[in-house]
């Protein structure tokens, strides 16, 4: 089944969309245009983190278990997110 939503991210990192039990497809999408998210595991930081520019995706295959962060350097910015079981 394939579910989606979005996620507000900060100057903490957030995970994005929880823990999964199986392998999944996750695509994270900048939605904001001028702002820099960066992603990556539980200690991500805007210094150390995958930089997801403003209005680009990526998308990601997890195993088990396995989980997102994203953070920024200014509050209240918004991802949106497709998570799709394989």
């Amino acid at each position: 089944m394939i579910t989606n939503g979005w996620t507000t991210v900060g100057l903490t990192a957030v995970p994005i969309d929880g823990v999964h039990n199986q392998p999944t497809r996750l695509t994270i999408h900048n939605n904001e245009n001028l702002e820099r998210i960066y992603l990556g595991g539980p200690s991500v930081t805007i210094t150390n983190g995958l930089l997801l520019r403003k209005e680009e995706s990526y998308q990601f295959t997890l195993n088990p278990l396995e989980q997102i962060y994203a953070v920024s350097d200014r509050p209240g910015l918004v991802i949106s997110w497709i998570k799709q079981p394989i």
